[in-house]
């Protein structure tokens, strides 16, 4: 501690052959620590053994096999340099961070290994009344000299705006006991000692230099800027508005890690052949729960929901706006899409008084699906329950198609994956593509006046085949393109008692209205004749 440079005692009786070498590990050999634990090397670890084994790690910890006892009367002193890296790569992928590695990991002073041992050995025989043995055994194969670095004076006023003479430079150079010798071209050379490990370049000689004269010594000025007008693209434009609309429905913004563990694909039951799948990976992650790039804004949020549940928050909308990584095969940078997911779980709405609690289902979800939709001005939508994620409920989750182009899904999560997250309720998600959202969205949203005159209203129940989609009735309405058809609506599906096996009973409210003149129910009538038509020709379909 006091010269800040780690150093290791062995029981020296413990030493086969009364030796110790420096040398790497065998590949997988297994070495027990002081900390009693176990651990498998490789052939990267740096060792320190005797004649027959390893006795240490190299700088990060001893072996049990030496270590100091009650009993122990003659000790071996070791004090050593290591390569910075070698250290930092073993201890972080060991696990282990003691004083030793952080020193080492960080760079030492190659020059002080002998002072301090000497050092060591001076206080143990002072204070514990201990005996030294005379001699060192140094191993010093290739001698490190002192880092010389150019210093311009001129460059050193010009980034730090002040006018230093060489006179100054030079003694703040000397308090840090620098040696300094000046060239003919006005450059200076200063000499580093080997403790100043942090210091490479000019920049860094500089800033020795801000730090001794004082960092408020440095004039304060205000730096020249030109100002430019940059108006948002329309991507920009309709991504905030998509975000303002989210808002409005009741959702809270989160922003999760970019990483995420790579076992939580499997958790989300993500088929083997998913192409998120094919995960970027982190080279020096921080822990293994992030050493992976996301593939989906999935897991973040069932984590987030999951924690929130934990603190007893049942009721929640979330919703993030964020990029995922898929990687591209041949390609070193992945492809980066801006993704939205939103998840809804709990309640419809506050509990009050005058009414009860009632929890969202699969149309909530599909609601906020359509309202998203219509604030971004998509047309021609359409959804199919074929080629729904795996970590979706079945029968309860769909695709949403704008045209042709599938542009997300929605629907309730798995149970299983809501198992494996330890969510206590039904969770139900939605997510979409940005950029093919863009791509079908409008910027300006038509806005048709409403009629001034009465509507009119009929209703038709047909039967029809098990398969045929609800969406399919109303786009044979829709797509007779009759102006006078305000809107037509599902309103009752039946299927049981009276009702022949394998088809079903629907119901369908038109709402007929002109923006010219008041229809009489001639003309209501003769409209509605012509939908039920096209309903019992296109559909097969059965008036009731």
């Amino acid at each position: 501690m006091e010269y800040g440079h780690p150093l290791h005692t062995f029981d020296a009786d413990l030493l086969a052959g009364g030796t110790i070498v420096v040398r790497r590990a065998a590949e997988g050999e297994r070495f027990r620590t002081l900390d009693g634990q176990e651990r498998e090397l490789t052939s990267s670890d740096l060792t320190i053994r005797d004649a027959e084994k390893a006795v240490a790690l190299a700088g990060i910890m001893g072996g049990e096999n030496s270590e100091i006892k009650d009993e122990t009367t003659n000790i071996l002193l070791e004090s050593a340099y290591f390569n910075p890296s070698a250290i930092r790569k073993t201890a972080k992928r060991l696990g282990i961070h003691t004083e030793s590695s952080h020193r080492f990991e960080r760079g030492a002073d190659i020059e002080i290994v002998t002072r301090a041992l000497d050092r060591a050995a001076s206080l143990i025989a002072e204070l514990s009344g201990g005996e030294v043995a005379q001699g060192i055994i140094d191993v010093y194969p290739r001698e490190v000299p002192p880092r010389t670095i150019s210093f311009r004076l001129t460059r050193c006023n010009q980034l730090l705006g002040w006018e230093y003479s060489l006179a100054e430079v030079e003694q703040i150079f000397q308090s840090l006991e620098f040696t300094v010798s000046k060239r003919d071209d006005g450059l200076l050379q200063v000499t580093v000692p080997t403790f100043r490990v942090d210091l490479e370049r000019e920049i860094d000689l500089i800033e020795e230099v801000a730090r001794l004269h004082g960092y408020d010594a440095i004039p304060v000025s205000m730096p020249k800027a030109r100002v430019f007008s940059d108006r948002p693209s329309r991507h920009q434009r309709l991504e905030r508005r998509l975000k303002d609309g989210m808002v409005g429905l009741g959702f809270n913004e989160v922003i999760n890690f970019s990483f995420m563990a790579p076992d939580v694909l499997d958790r989300i039951n993500l088929g083997e052949d998913d192409g998120r799948r094919k995960v970027v990976k982190l080279r020096n992650p921080l822990v293994e729960e992030q050493s992976v790039m996301r593939t989906t804004l999935l897991p973040g949020l069932l984590e987030t929901a999951a924690r929130n549940m934990n603190y007893r928050i049942l009721d929640q909308r979330l919703f993030e706006l964020r990029r995922v990584y898929l990687s591209v095969a041949g390609q070193e940078l992945p492809h980066e899409p801006l993704h939205l997911a939103a998840l809804v779980s709990g309640g419809r709405y506050p509990e009050g008084w005058d009414r009860h609690k009632q929890s969202v289902d699969f149309y909530d979800v599909k609601g906020i699906m359509e309202a998203i939709l219509a604030q971004m001005g998509v047309a021609n939508v359409s959804y199919t329950s074929s080629g729904v994620d795996r970590y979706f409920h079945p029968g309860k989750a769909c695709t949403v198609y704008a045209g042709h182009q599938l542009i997300g899904s929605f629907g309730e999560v798995h149970p299983d994956v809501q198992d494996a997250f330890g969510l206590a309720q039904s969770v139900y998600y939605l997510e979409l593509n940005i950029e093919t959202l863009v791509a079908v969205s409008t910027e300006s949203l038509q806005v048709v006046p409403p009629s001034r005159f009465p509507e009119s209203v009929r209703d038709v129940a047909l039967l029809v085949a098990d398969e045929v989609p609800a969406a399919e009735v109303l786009g044979c309405i829709t797509n007779l393109k009759i102006a006078e058809i305000e809107c037509a609506d599902i309103f009752d599906l039946y299927k049981g008692p009276n009702i022949p096996s394998g088809s079903k009973s629907i119901a369908v409210r038109v709402r007929y209205r002109s923006h010219e003149k008041t229809l009489t129910d001639d003309e209501v009538s003769a409209i509605h004749q012509r939908v039920i038509d096209t309903l019992t020709r296109k559909l097969a379909a059965t008036i009731r």
